[in-house]
């Protein structure tokens, strides 16, 4: 496994069947757009073997009692993550108030996969951790949803110092005029702006024309 230090990092955030099928509780805008840049992102990943930190929207079956179509509840068919976001190797970390995790986690296994109960992931320590201190040359931000949890996130990298991208058109909105102020907000604090096509071809351009038409023969992990 390639050290985080001398990478990128991924940062997926909620994207889970509740959000990203057109059957579930309380699916995005966009969601075809999203779907499709991110079979074209983890794929990427997969090759690149970029390290890969998943948050989860984890809601207790207690506190969904009373709720109408409540989301991402733990145990649903509906909480799970999209097939294309699971890295082969992978592990998850379990959600508590205690700080100790590793930082030397990616260098183990390729993702990891946390969880988090309220819209703030930043609200999970152990996530807080990876994301204040893990070393890594950039982090690239998306997922669900725009105008909330990657807003917070991307924010909250930002105040930490960390140079952020944030993938826009791999990132689902509920509300589109609300996803495109966020996106202006985002920018003028100073954070990149990517397309995922962008991301990949400037990724793969760095390996070379053999290995990019290598890449675009194979099939991709739905």
């Amino acid at each position: 496994m390639r050290s985080a230090r001398a990478s990128d990092v991924l940062v997926d955030l909620c994207t889970q069947r509740d959000y990203l099928t057109s059957g579930g509780a309380r699916p995005v805008l966009n969601v075809e757009q999203v779907r499709g840049n991110l079979k074209k992102l983890m794929a990427l990943a997969r090759w690149m073997k970029w390290p890969l930190i998943s948050c989860m929207d984890a809601r207790r079956p207690l506190d969904a009692i009373g709720l109408r179509d409540c989301p991402c509840v733990i145990g649903t068919a509906g909480w799970q993550k999209m097939p294309c976001t699971l890295m082969p190797s992978r592990t998850c970390v379990e959600s508590d108030n205690c700080l100790c995790v590793s930082l030397n986690i990616l260098q183990q296994a390729q993702q990891v996969i946390l969880f988090k109960h309220h819209r703030d992931p930043f609200t999970n320590p152990k996530l807080d951790r990876l994301l204040t201190e893990l070393p890594g040359r950039r982090f690239m931000v998306f997922g669900v949803a725009l105008e909330e949890s990657v807003r917070l996130t991307v924010l909250g990298l930002m105040l930490r110092e960390r140079r952020v991208a944030l993938v826009y058109d791999a990132c689902g909105f509920w509300n589109m005029d609300e996803g495109q102020m966020t996106l202006r907000q985002l920018e003028a604090k100073g954070c990149e702006l990517i397309a995922a096509q962008q991301l990949v071809e400037s990724a793969l351009a760095l390996r070379g024309p053999r290995r990019l038409a290598g890449l675009r023969h194979r099939r991709s992990v739905a």
